[in-house]
């Protein structure tokens, strides 16, 4: 059996508010690590920090590749209130900043209020008349990357024409998410996803290649108690070398988990 991804995304308090982990491997697209794979441990981390359970929102600079191997987190404290704290996260390699993120933390069991709610689930098929992505590519292309295999990524049919040399002509994507062996999901597993799926891009008529992620916004709406998420995720405006993608992650039983934002860099073209 594979490793938790609890245990793929451990940190240990080594010093006052200094976190160290060690990133491993096969959590790569190209040569560097998945983004939103890399800010889960200063996620990790700065849930253990607070005495609140939930991050709220958490926001995250990209300011270099993340890569295998140690990482130190440090922490950065802010209010930290009877309802909300809010509490910041360095994550250092080799003396470098990796990511610069900032959380909003809480207590799902406290937080209550009146409900207006105007969107629904998006209608997706259903996770086993998906197609699952392994990561297991030998071909030279650039898709799927070999972080896909580290959990349950499965695309809509409607979206998978970008993997098979048939861009479905608008830049959006969308599917299911679980870990493997439907392990229970947490917040820092829904870091990830909100960062998991493909570019949108990738299904447009634009260079497919690495997009970095200069910055991501997500927000937390409430605990998940499916193993599988319905993922959508679109983009509205590609200029000026970058674009912006928009997701969404509903579980089947309870409703809205999180929304996300993020912009990212263009792939560069051929000269």
């Amino acid at each position: 059996m594979a490793p938790s991804y609890r245990d793929q995304t451990a940190v240990s308090l080594v010093a006052d508010d200094t976190y160290e982990a060690d990133i491993p491997e096969g959590w790569d697209i190209g040569t560097v690590i998945n983004g939103g794979f890399a800010l889960s441990f200063a996620v990790r981390a700065m849930i253990d920090a607070v005495d609140k359970p939930d991050p709220l929102s958490v926001n995250a600079h990209f300011e270099r590749p993340a890569m295998p191997g140690p990482a130190t987190i440090r922490i950065e404290r802010g209010r930290e209130g009877r309802t909300l704290s809010t509490v910041g996260a360095v994550i250092t390699q080799n003396g470098k900043e990796i990511i610069r993120a900032m959380s909003t933390l809480g207590d799902f069991d406290k937080l209550e209020g009146p409900e207006l709610i105007l969107s629904s689930q998006p209608e997706m098929a259903a996770r086993e008349d998906c197609i699952r992505t392994l990561g297991e590519r030998g071909d030279g292309s650039f898709y799927p990357p070999s972080f896909v295999s580290k959990f349950d990524i499965r695309h809509d049919p409607r979206y998978i024409g970008f993997a098979q040399g048939a861009p479905a002509g608008e830049p959006v994507m969308g599917g299911w998410l679980g870990l493997l062996d439907d392990e229970p999901l947490d917040a820092v597993a829904l870091t990830m996803f909100a960062d998991a799926f493909p570019p949108t891009i990738f299904n447009t008529d634009l260079p497919i290649g690495w997009a970095p992620t200069v910055e991501l916004t997500i927000h937390f709406r409430q605990r998940p108690v499916s193993p599988a998420l319905v993922t959508t995720y679109g983009s509205k405006y590609i200029f000026g070398g970058m674009f912006s993608g928009d997701a969404e992650l509903w579980d089947p039983e309870r409703g809205l988990i999180v929304e996300a934002r993020q912009i990212a860099l263009l792939p560069k073209m051929n000269s």
